[in-house]
């Protein structure tokens, strides 16, 4: 049986919010999806994004901008347009999804569903990409846990890291905690950017963690 959570106080979250936050706004990576504020084109930059790099996404989102800015022009461009858009990136077999999500928001009028729920069910988002889209690109208050965040709060609690983040209810009660009810979307950013440049799956930074004072693993790695 594993160990319960490492507790963490209301003060310690509100000081690993602010801590984030500030390293958030002095560390925010710039892509153009991040300005973007149309439903549809944020939505596929979402769905791009799922277990793929940002830095290999840049360039087929904007292809994608330019040729399909709304879902209506995708389907009526067809099934193989949108496997040319994930051709570059080696996602071939997500082509049909992203076809079919065209299918449906323009079904809607062109707009897709802001709620959490209804978000979860369309084929191809589910509820990592719908609470990035929700948090992220329509202001409301979402929390976001992928692979890179539940790795990131295993290390600062010193548990086990689940094999399936999306079932796991410390998890999602400890990201619940530290996603702010206002700043949730600065705070979001922040732990998606913290997650891939300091607290990496290979060699973290830990000598240059704003929160190693409150991190069990990084306390672990200290000299």
């Amino acid at each position: 049986m594993s160990s319960p959570p490492t507790p963490l106080a209301d003060l310690r979250v509100r000081t690993i919010q602010r801590r984030l936050l500030a390293w958030g706004r002095q560390n925010y990576k710039r892509y153009e999806w991040r300005e973007e504020s149309d439903p549809w084109v944020t939505l596929v930059a979402e769905f791009l994004l799922q277990r793929t790099r940002a830095r290999q996404v840049e360039s087929a989102f904007l292809d994608f901008k330019s040729k399909y800015p709304t879902a209506e022009a995708l389907v009526l461009a067809g099934p193989e347009a949108a496997r040319r858009v994930l051709d570059n990136l080696g996602l071939y077999w997500r082509a049909p999804l992203l076809y079919k999500l065209a299918e449906t928001v323009a079904d809607r009028g062109g707009l897709p569903p802001e709620s959490e729920n209804e978000l979860a069910r369309l084929i191809g988002v589910g509820p990592y990409t719908a609470a990035a889209w929700l948090s992220l690109h329509r202001g409301k208050r979402a929390v976001i846990i992928d692979a890179n965040v539940s790795r990131f709060l295993s290390r600062l609690t010193g548990r086990k890291r689940p094999a399936d983040a999306r079932h796991c209810g410390w998890l999602a009660n400890m990201a619940d905690r530290l996603t702010p009810r206002r700043a949730f979307r600065d705070y979001n950013y922040a732990a998606l950017d913290f997650t891939m440049t300091v607290c990496t799956r290979i060699r973290p930074i830990c000598q240059e963690c704003p929160l190693l004072r409150y991190c069990e693993y990084g306390r672990c790695q200290a000299p």
